[in-house]
């Protein structure tokens, strides 16, 4: 039992060493909410041991640190998150050696310069899942925009490579891709900025494919009006208005632009949208500069996670968001922006989105919501996915760490809920080290990109997300 008991509250120990360096920096009600985080994931009994450490003396209590720290080659790493597939830099396929000769000629493709950012995954009965993966064109030489994961990690064009081999010269191909999402009629929807780094080569567009026969089958070309110079179409979300199993007459695509802070709204059965404001899609200043285990960059994008509240007929939906620099997190109903009068209006009324009173720790990027109405993101300091169950109060209190890794887990730029083909819910990550893409210190000796899964039974078997009941909008 003695043993028992040191093993429990040696393994806290080593979370507890990885808050201690940004606890000491903060303000006093960061560090209030980050103990709170921390010992909100530890039962009484645990506590209790940890204490039990510390009546032996604080010398002890620093030495099994320094010990910790120096000698435990697993510090930081608590994680029932599988990895499926890692990279130090990607490689593509290419449908001969003479075109990925010319791509290499004509810059199109830079080895070592393609960062993936998001992942979706097609689990398909008889034949194996595809995963999707994304990868933006911050610049030249990205030979493709979205493409699936072969069986030996390289990348390979979707729906093909003739769609890619344009570098925004054919708008009718796929330009640049950050995000992507799959519905439950098996389509797959793409968001394509239409721009190569600050360049608009052509009309952002939302296209979808039937992955039944990997054909289009819906094409939206943004109207002029709803974007600028400035615009960056990055994050979709898919709101089906079911009326029975595998009805996806009625869907609404909500839109995150980050860099001109607004909300596009698309009506995929009227193919008509409008782009919605509001000042809680703008950046903080204050939250503009991240720090991921001690590399720091400077970043003022806007509104960037989005996730909606699990559909019930009959009901309105949520939909969860905020700005990658905030720490925030804000909720507006599905009802407010499927109203079209806003086509002319533009605005949001100041009542009609809620924010929540209590705050993030650290920044997050892209999130998630089960059919429980669980939100899933990460943060940025120490690196880590966590869950809160939305029928609490969103606050520190009730984060709770699912995978914390300080290597595996920088910067989960890619979210997922999918349902397998058992009907299960899976949780998929993809981490991509942005901080060293934003500092120009990536480099190809290490791995850089993860894509990582799990069962969510598995992960929240012993979360204290789970249980509850989704709090209607009126409560929120």
């Amino acid at each position: 039992m003695e043993i028992k008991r040191m093993f429990k509250s040696v393994k806290m120990l080593s979370v507890f060493i990885i808050y201690l360096d940004q606890v000491t920096m903060s303000t006093l009600q960061d560090q209030r909410e980050y103990c709170a985080t921390l010992l909100s994931q530890y039962d009484p009994e645990l506590l209790a041991s940890f204490k039990w450490e510390m009546s032996h003396g604080i010398e002890r209590f620093f030495l099994l640190s320094y010990c910790l720290a120096c000698c435990w080659p697993g510090l930081g790493a608590k994680s029932d998150l599988r990895i499926v597939k890692q990279w130090a830099e990607l490689d593509f396929v290419f449908p001969s050696q003479a075109a990925q000769r010319i791509a290499i000629e004509r810059n199109y493709y830079i080895r070592g310069s393609s960062v993936p950012i998001d992942v979706d995954v097609n689990h398909r009965q008889g034949v194996p899942s595809r995963i999707f993966v994304t990868i933006p064109r911050f610049g030249p030489g990205r030979p493709v925009t979205l493409g699936t994961v072969e069986p030996d990690g390289r990348i390979k064009g979707y729906p093909d490579y003739s769609w890619h081999d344009n570098q925004g010269n054919n708008c009718a191909g796929l330009t640049s891709v950050f995000r992507v999402a799959i519905d439950e009629c098996q389509r797959l929807w793409v968001m394509d900025t239409g721009k190569i780094g600050d360049t608009q080569n052509c009309p952002p567009q939302l296209l979808a494919f039937d992955l039944t026969t990997d054909k289009l089958i819906y094409r939206h070309i943004v109207n002029q009006s709803s974007y600028s110079d400035l615009s960056l179409f990055i994050t979709p979300v898919l709101d089906i208005r079911s009326r029975g199993a595998g009805d996806c007459t009625f869907t609404y695509v909500y839109v995150a632009d980050v860099s001109d802070f607004g909300l596009l709204v698309v009506d995929v059965m009227k193919n008509r949208s409008w782009k919605v404001s509001q000042r809680l899609f703008y950046p903080y200043p204050s939250r503009g500069i991240f720090n991921i285990v001690g590399v720091k960059f400077e970043l003022m994008d806007g509104v960037l996670g989005l996730a909606l509240s699990p559909y019930k007929p009959g009901s309105e939906r949520n939909l969860f968001f905020h700005a990658l620099a905030s720490t925030t997190e804000n909720v507006v109903s599905t009802r407010v922006l499927r109203n079209d009068s806003y086509a002319s209006t533009k605005q949001l009324g100041m009542d009609d989105v809620y924010v929540y009173p209590e705050e993030r720790p650290t920044q997050a990027a892209a999130q998630a919501m089960d059919s429980n109405g669980i939100l899933y993101f990460g943060m940025m300091n120490p690196p880590a996915i966590y869950c809160w169950n939305t029928a609490t109060e969103f606050s520190p209190r009730n984060f709770h760490v699912l995978a914390i890794d300080e290597e595996t887990l920088q910067f989960a730029s890619g979210v997922k809920v999918v349902i397998n083909t058992k009907g299960e819910e899976e949780l998929w990550v993809l981490t991509c080290s942005f901080q060293r893409v934003m500092t120009g210190t990536i480099t190809s000796d290490r791995i850089n990109y993860r894509i990582h899964a799990e069962n969510l039974s598995i992960l929240l078997k012993r979360s204290a997300c789970k249980g509850g009941k989704q709090k209607p909008w009126s409560n929120v």
